[in-house]
């Protein structure tokens, strides 16, 4: 029982079936995102979090780093992975926990010729994300601005502490400053205590996170229209956004809240309870769980109190419920609560340590550590795997994280550059073609071209007598002078494929060859009597204004 993992010692001594798979890297990407390209210009943890997910995924994930120094998180140590036993490596855990699946390439794009580095690897990009401070990258060039007309193909995703726009947004931030101006540390800690952070990086991985989120739907929209886009993270913005049902205890009636440490606010009991050994979880959220537990403690006239008998009682009379309950459950062992609030299905859990989370038979059958290779290590090493499971296109680890700069020769190659280039751009110190000792399997990119993008945004017009009295065709709450029914199947139909008809209502099937490539795609010949019927949908419903 999964619940008895607090008991145990560790099982993996026992079981070979929960033993991590070595992963071998450079094999083929099999997952969702295989084909997309990400040169990643981001550092620390919010951006480097958010690329790890889109290459665990299947994305090619270019990584651009300093010459020489690299990643700041390749300092964040000790502790470092272990190249043998009892051996540091000159890897950081804290680096390790984010940049699997990543070629490493060494610019310096503070120089002029560093820059035009990275332009041209973004010819080949569809995505690019960095998380300076707002305008940080300006400065060499390679801002949203700077960049969206001579790369109109590419998805530009920042992600910073405040967002791009707004009185705050030139300032730096940090993941604790963060929880102090989103609120949640005012939510955070004992009643009577100070304000406490979280134990994890919250808002920096969330917002990467939702980078991830803003991406996927960019792409969604990339995928009708040709066109990339600016998509803009803020740390506050995602800490606000996560204030979530507590937000909105505050918003509904403009109080402040007091804390109540490991209690839920709306809840009760929803919280950590003293055992007779420790302490455990228990979370009786409705009336019917509330009941088994009373069962289960040999309380049932609990239920007779009207203190206790329903949800909102509770809540009211937290200071009286709470401690009868801690009282209760201080009676027995956590093993004995465990075990008979899960028989009677009553949420519980005990608190584990991360050396019973890693041992759990559960994490270790959702693979969620697993073990790769690292060149010049003597034994394979353990990364915490992707939460992210496809019954087809599985994630898969191809690579371990990388040396500062251990690609810069072949992703430049593959980018058309000579050797000569190469040499030169080093001896400038724009690049670093580093070597190592140990060199990693070659793992190719794969072949891409850059794509000419004949659409703008100012290129989508209604044309034909009856289309100058039409506000919106995909919004049917703005069509002038008609009476529309808003769930018409048709105008379902129509916004479906609304960026083909803005581009050209004459000829749908032309303007998604301009917008996605020739029509010898199969997938295009049953796409053309989709377009060409919706097309017939579109004359039907849209009638000119008498």
């Amino acid at each position: 029982m999964a619940v008895m993992s607090v008991l145990r010692t560790s099982m993996r001594r026992f079981s070979p079936t929960l033993q991590p798979h070595v992963r071998c890297f450079a094999a083929p990407a099999t997952g969702p995102l295989s084909g997309l390209r990400v040169l990643d210009l981001s550092r620390i943890l919010a951006g480097p979090s958010a690329t790890q997910m889109l290459a665990d995924m299947g994305a090619e994930v270019i990584k651009v780093e300093a010459p020489k120094s690299g990643d700041d998180t390749r300092r964040y140590a000790p502790p470092f992975l272990q190249k043998g036993p009892e051996e540091d490596s000159d890897v950081a855990a804290y680096y390790s926990s984010c940049n699997r699946n990543k070629y490493s390439v060494a610019v310096d794009f503070k120089k002029k010729e560093g820059q035009e580095v990275i332009r041209h690897l973004l010819e080949t990009s569809d995505v690019v994300i960095e998380n300076f401070k707002a305008g940080g990258l300006a400065k060499y060039g390679l801002g949203y601005d700077q960049l969206k007309d001579e790369f109109p193909h590419v998805i530009y995703c920042s992600i910073t502490g405040f967002g791009h726009s707004g009185p705050y947004s030139k300032r730096p931030a940090y993941d604790m400053l963060i929880q102090a101006m989103g609120g949640s540390m005012s939510l955070t800690g004992e009643p009577d205590g100070a304000p406490m952070k979280t134990g994890l990086s919250l808002f920096d991985l969330t917002a990467g996170l939702h980078g991830v989120i803003g991406i996927l739907a960019a792409l969604r929209n990339k995928h009708v229209t040709g066109m990339g886009q600016h998509v803009d993270i803020s740390m506050l913005d995602v800490a606000v956004s996560l204030l979530a049902n507590q937000g909105m205890n505050y918003l509904a009636k403009k109080q402040r809240q007091k804390r109540v440490g490991n209690n839920h606010p709306n809840v009760v009991p929803y919280q950590v309870m003293p055992a007779a050994d420790g302490h455990f979880i228990l979370t009786a959220s409705n009336n019917d769980q509330f009941e088994r537990f009373c069962k289960v403690a040999g309380e049932p006239q609990l239920m007779e109190d009207e203190r206790f008998n329903t949800m909102k009682a509770r809540v009211v009379h937290r200071d009286v419920v709470t401690p009868k309950l801690n009282e209760i459950t201080s009676r027995h062992p956590k093993a004995f609560w465990l075990e008979n609030l899960e028989k009677e299905m009553v949420g519980c859990a005990p608190i584990l340590h991360l050396d019973e989370v890693f041992d759990d038979p559960h994490v270790q059958s959702r693979e969620m550590e697993i073990q790769m290779n690292l060149p010049g290590f003597k034994e394979p090493v353990s990364l915490i795997g992707s939460p992210m499971k496809f019954s087809r296109t599985k994630v898969d680890y191809r690579m371990p994280p990388p040396r500062v700069g251990e690609h810069t020769e072949q992703i430049l190659t593959e980018a058309g550059m000579s050797m000569e280039q190469i040499i030169e751009l080093h001896e400038v110190g724009a690049i670093d073609n580093a070597k190592y000792e140990h060199a990693s399997p070659h793992r190719p990119l794969a072949k891409k071209q850059r794509k000419v993008v004949s659409v703008s945004d100012s290129h989508y017009e209604f044309k034909g007598n009856t289309w100058g009295f039409i506000s919106s065709v995909t919004d049917p709450c703005v069509l002038q002078g008609l009476d529309v029914d808003v769930e018409d199947e048709d105008l379902n139909e129509l916004e479906t494929l609304s960026g083909v008809l803005r581009s050209s209502i004459e000829d749908p099937t032309d303007s998604f060859v301009k917008v996605r490539g020739s029509m010898e795609d199969p997938d295009l010949d049953d796409l053309e009597q989709q377009l060409r019927a919706t097309r017939k949908n579109t004359v039907r419903v849209t009638t000119a204004k008498p």
